[in-house]
């Protein structure tokens, strides 16, 4: 299996770390993070202008016609930037399933403001049940006249402060779900502000009789699970494809200090014990790599990826705590310093570990997968 990168999407991922690393060096970061201000406009604003934000999304809707491969490249080059930008909950959570599963009149409401970077969708999946997307949820739908009335609670909604609506799967019947385009300036709606360990701003929003219309549903009445389930797919490729890129960065800052960072005459790097721990890390970042590269092609290309992805999201969690952890050990005291750029990608790679559950769930999913039912 051929995992090169065409010309088109080499030019993709070339151009995102370019306008990325361009707009936020790691000074940029600090001061940022100085601020108190965790969402870089400038740096969103950049990639609309360059097309990125629409790489994916239909160009009839002002994106560029890519699909969730192109997606995973700009992806990686967030997570290698440290980039505090909502890209995954906005563009591969809410943008591309809209583009895939909306109707003609939600496409032209909301896919033209994410690709130009003038509008936000978020999408809304966790509960405080479950480490992972709950498959019947405890948020409840119910028939209000000619649409539906909303009640209960979701977790780790990134960006809720911003985007004008959000993807929000709920109960509406007896083990079946439906999932709801949902006004986040609608009366009965609450949100609670928390914070992420990258700083990032996620919110429990609650919803107290939340009245939408039946133009709101997503996907078809009672069809939720289908739906939720392409919205994790899709989100669980690019959260290993950003975590990538934080390995890949947390590899080469190490790389660089081990290179000059001298000890007992001797550079750090000609250390054996160090070298090793280096191309270990070089292998774990690789693993997750191919393993990545692999689940988001056969979701491309329409095939079937529950077992690809769940081997990639294990690397991305358990390869990636063994880069990042090198990283840190390596640089001494100095890794602990937060003038200096390798404490983010820690921080970075576990947040992404957790997200849509770690290692052991992702392996016990595997399993009940491989011992499951055969075609």
């Amino acid at each position: 299996m051929d995992f090169t990168l065409s010309d088109e999407q080499t030019a993709i991922s070339e151009l995102a770390h370019r306008i990325l690393s361009e707009k936020l060096p790691p000074e940029r970061l600090r001061e940022l993070e100085d601020a108190g201000t965790w969402y870089a406009e400038e740096a969103w604003a950049e990639l609309a202008k360059a097309g990125l934000l629409g790489i994916a999304l239909p160009t009839e809707h002002g994106g560029g016609g890519f699909g969730i491969l192109e997606a995973c490249l700009v992806a990686e080059q967030v997570g290698r930037a440290a980039a505090p930008l909502p890209y995954l909950s906005t563009v591969v959570g809410a943008g591309l399933p809209i583009a895939e599963m909306g109707t003609p009149e939600q496409r032209s409401a909301h896919l033209p403001g994410l690709a130009d970077g003038t509008a936000l969708v978020t999408v809304a999946l966790h509960e405080q049940t479950v480490v992972t997307v709950p498959s019947t949820p405890q948020t409840k739908a119910s028939r209000a006249g000619e649409g539906w009335r909303l009640d209960g609670e979701k977790c780790f909604v990134v960006a809720a402060d911003r985007a004008t609506t959000a993807l929000v799967p709920a109960a509406t019947g007896a083990g079946t779900t439906t999932v709801f385009l949902v006004d986040l300036a609608a009366g009965g709606v609450t949100k609670r502000a928390e914070q992420a360990l990258t700083g990032e701003p996620q919110f429990t929003v609650r919803f107290d009789g939340v009245e939408v219309p039946e133009t709101a549903v997503l996907g078809a009445v009672d069809g939720g699970a289908e739906v939720t389930g392409r919205i994790a797919d899709l989100l669980l490729g690019a959260v290993c494809a950003t975590q990538i890129g934080v390995c890949e960065e947390a590899l080469a800052i190490t790389a660089r200090y081990v290179s000059t960072r001298e000890q007992f005459g001797s550079r750090l790097g000609t250390f054996q014990a160090v070298g090793h721990r280096v191309a270990d890390a070089y292998i774990d970042t690789e693993a997750i790599r191919l393993t990545t590269l692999q689940a988001v092609w056969r979701l491309a290309t329409g095939l079937d990826a529950a077992r690809e992805l769940m081997v990639a999201k294990f690397w991305a969690a358990e390869g990636a705590q063994r880069v990042v952890h090198a990283a840190q050990h390596l640089h001494g005291g100095i890794g602990m310093d937060r003038d200096y750029p390798v404490h983010r990608y820690f921080r970075w790679a576990k947040v992404l570990e957790l997200t849509l559950g770690g290692a052991t769930p992702s392996l016990l999913h595997l399993g009940r997968e491989l011992t499951g039912p055969k075609n």
